[in-house]
């Protein structure tokens, strides 16, 4: 009869297995040991370099069926942690690797300072929008650059004042109101009403000084709404759009520049570039983005899409650089960058999970892009959104983040910065003006920076001797 016994060096000494040995030769007969020799399971959950090919060594792979957002703390513990190793080791960022792709390349982000630390922690103020949910169309809130913050509900808007932290006036249009916006000097207010109508409001007497009329009503027979604005960033002119599609420039005096029909249904967005050059218009639940001059309004460019348009916003830093926010039909989001000049696009898709984008702006301090975006698992229908404010840097990366866990925030239809741009404010659809700190207030002092439209402002000028920019 044979016996093998495994034994341990570490656990028994020398003398006491051989008197084992001993006693069992007196039993058995005959004994053969065999020695563990491995090495002690310290690293047995590290496993060997070499038991990894090349190709998985050094490429990270991202599963189809990932559902957890970028922004969530687990993946940027996990992201900094692996930039982390990769300081320390010298090695060089991992590369992505999708399944189904051969090669993925890094999306190129815009222009941008991102934070070095999270500042998007804790809301200063929380005021009530009674009636904001009943809206139709989500701008209606501006900030001036005297720090005025103006909401409008129904006929009446209402002015609160920053540095007072009060109420300082309230007017009131004609008609309801469906849009407003503060001209880049803080002198003027216009309201985009129901009733086909543009009224220009004196910012100081809160009245109304100037009025126009959409231009469809000369064409057709019903009533439009003014739906859209926003002001160029010269302050000398405005461009409206309304409920069945008409796109119009006006003057500071709300004189009728020139117009055209850009879309067959209502105009949800426009928006126009910091040069002054171009607008941008996009309608309700539209996959077109065009491209239109300003302001003549005449044809340049149309974005197609997949891709349902939800909002969009130029880059402060860049003349013409274009962000386009949209939802795909598997309800995800997806983000193009669209460089109007070069007539050159980037699209990428943020997240594999089913959040939508309700929101979107870039930061004229830091060039980070803010999102809005909620949860629309059809699962969670019965229960508040679980909604998320994301800062970023480029497609790939979060800077900062705001809404980790459900029932904290709801969706947030519209936002927009404060003049020093350390405030951000957000209106929700369930009625709360929320003022967040978005970054640390800077005391130093600040140059003004050269304004992209100085150049064809000036080229105005000297060819017909007055410009409407």
């Amino acid at each position: 009869m044979r016996v093998y016994f495994s034994l341990n060096w570490g656990l028994i000494k020398e003398n006491e297995l051989f008197q084992m040995y001993k006693a069992l030769i007196k039993v058995v007969g005959h004994v053969t040991l065999q020695v563990n020799s491995h090495r002690p399971p310290t690293d047995r959950f590290v496993a060997l370099r070499e038991s990894f090919p090349e190709l998985r060594r050094r490429l990270l792979y991202v599963d189809k069926e990932h559902t957890v957002g970028i922004w969530h703390q687990k993946n940027l513990r996990r992201k900094r942690y692996k930039n982390y190793l990769d300081e320390a080791f010298g090695l060089e960022p991992l590369k992505e690797y999708r399944a189904g792709h051969r090669d993925v390349t890094p999306a190129q982000g815009w222009p941008c300072v991102p934070r070095k630390r999270r500042c998007l922690s804790s809301a200063d103020s929380v005021l009530d929008l009674p009636s904001y949910s009943f809206a139709e169309f989500p701008e209606l809130l501006d900030w001036s650059n005297d720090n005025i913050l103006v909401a409008a509900l129904g006929r009446d808007y209402h002015k609160w004042s920053w540095r007072t932290q009060s109420l300082i006036s309230e007017g009131f249009a004609l008609n309801e109101i469906q849009c407003c916006k503060f001209d880049p000097r803080g002198e003027m207010l216009i309201l985009g009403t129901d009733v086909k109508t543009v009224e220009v409001h004196n910012n100081l007497l809160s009245k109304c000084v100037n009025r126009n009329y959409c231009r469809c009503l000369t064409n057709d027979d019903e009533h439009c709404s003014i739906t859209a604005l926003d002001w160029s960033p010269t302050g000398n002119s405005f461009i409206t759009g309304c409920s069945r599609g008409m796109v119009g420039a006006y003057d500071r005096d709300a004189q009728l520049i020139s117009w055209r029909r850009a879309t067959r249904s209502a105009v949800l967005v426009t928006r126009v570039s910091p040069d002054a050059r171009y607008v941008a218009v996009c309608a309700v639940t539209s996959v077109k983005v065009i491209m239109l001059s300003w302001p003549a309004l005449e044809f340049i460019s149309r974005l197609n899409s997949n891709s349902t348009v939800k909002t969009l916003a130029w880059h402060p830093w860049r003349s013409a650089l274009l962000g386009v926010g949209a939802v795909t039909s598997n309800m995800q989001t997806c983000l193009a960058l669209w460089d109007t000049p070069k007539a050159k696009v980037q699209q990428t898709c943020l997240d594999k999970s089913n959040y939508c984008l309700d929101a979107m702006l870039f930061s004229h301090r830091t060039g980070e892009l803010v999102l809005s975006l909620w949860d629309a698992d059809p699962a969670l229908a019965y229960q508040r959104p679980n909604s998320h404010l994301v800062v970023m840097s480029n497609p790939d990366t979060v800077v900062d983040h705001w809404g980790e866990g459900r029932n904290e925030l709801d969706r947030v239809r519209t936002m927009i910065f404060s003049p020093d741009g350390t405030k951000l404010a957000t209106a929700t659809v369930d009625e709360d003006l929320i003022i967040w700190n978005f970054l640390p207030e800077d005391k130093k002092k600040k140059t003004n920076r050269r304004r992209f439209a100085a150049i064809p402002v000036y080229l105005d000028e000297a060819t017909h001797g007055y410009s409407l920019r």
